[in-house]
């Protein structure tokens, strides 16, 4: 895949033809390498300017001003943290979908204690995001309805998967610059625990996607385009139709790398399980060079579960892999 693919967002509703060609190419996208780029995706181009540039104004901030808002004095998983491991060289400011305080009382599920609101630095920071981040899941929604389209299913599939809202995550990310200007993993490599993730990223560049050979592709720097890659929730309901695509970000040697990916989930109590449809033909994958971080190993079979108990033991229990190797080796470097 020396080039991404690159799909017309307009398409989508531009008359039956023109979708119909576009549900072809975001299917067969999806299908063999899980990853694209996708222009006149609608979000107005000013909204997306201004969401890079609150982020970029929020990094860089006094150390203090963004401690106050760290992820530890959260109770639902949100705000900010700073990574500095073997894999991770990176600040972030986490979000999701704003619900009631109070979703959880003792006796229900714990993934509702992730449920609430975000610590905005300010209202009119929380105003931009809340506008991109509604803008960011329509988007979605329609991508996965285009994606159930080549499926067979019906149109709405996935929104019906429960009359609870969707839980949208949304990060804003700083890589860090690394000292000496020596080039090292800024996120290593991993896939998203999401049905897709869309990508608002700067002109650093940086990210990298892995096709089917295990080599590592440059993916365009260019903020005027989205992108967008299959998460392993997706890869299980389509029973490996659509690939969940393997990624990583190598840190910049100049300035710091500003990126925003929205995480494009179901419910928390929708029930996550293979669709009844035939299994997706085998295609062609070789073997690991390198420790790729999943939720559910490569080719496992899954169980059907629900998503929130799957997100609770990612954040609240800390199970962020399959292999807790991986967990321990970031905790000894």
């Amino acid at each position: 895949m020396p080039h991404p693919v690159t799909l017309d967002a307009a398409a989508m509703a531009a008359g039956a033809t023109a979708r119909a060609a576009f549900v072809r190419g975001l299917g067969a996208a999806c299908r063999d390498e899980g990853f694209l780029l996708l222009q006149n995706h609608a979000i107005p181009a000013d909204l997306c300017t201004a969401v890079l540039a609150d982020a970029a104004a929020f990094f860089a901030r006094p150390a203090a001003d963004k401690e106050r808002l760290h992820i530890s004095h959260s109770t639902n998983h949100r705000g900010f943290s700073r990574m500095r491991n073997s894999r991770d060289w990176r600040e972030q400011l986490h979000f999701a979908c704003e619900w009631p305080e109070g979703a959880w009382s003792p006796g229900k599920p714990d993934h509702y204690r992730l449920a609430g609101g975000n610590p905005w630095p300010d209202d009119v920071f929380a105003d931009t995001l809340l506008r991109y981040m509604a803008a960011v899941q329509a988007l979605g929604f329609h991508l996965l309805d285009a994606l159930g389209e080549w499926l067979g299913l019906p149109r709405g599939h996935f929104e019906r998967l429960s009359d609870e809202p969707p839980y949208l995550l949304l990060k804003l990310i700083s890589y860090h610059v690394e000292p000496g200007g020596s080039r090292r993993n800024g996120v290593a490599a991993h896939c998203d625990w999401s049905w897709i993730t869309i990508l608002l990223q700067d002109s650093t560049g940086g990210l990298e996607v892995q096709d089917r050979n295990g080599d590592w592709w440059p993916v365009p720097a260019q903020p005027e385009m989205l992108a967008v890659n299959v998460g392993e929730l997706l890869e299980i309901q389509s029973r490996g139709h659509f690939r969940a695509a393997p990624h990583r970000v190598i840190s910049p040697l100049t300035r710091h790398r500003v990126s925003v990916p929205a995480f494009i989930n179901p419910p928390l109590d929708a029930r996550i399980e293979p669709l009844p449809i035939p299994p997706g033909p085998l295609a062609p994958q070789a073997p690991e060079k390198e420790h790729i971080h999943r939720v559910v190993p490569l080719g496992a079979a899954c169980e059907a579960f629900v998503f929130g108990d799957s997100e609770w033991r990612r954040k609240g229990l800390g199970g962020w892999c399959h292999d807790p190797r991986c967990l321990l080796r970031c905790l000894l470097r």
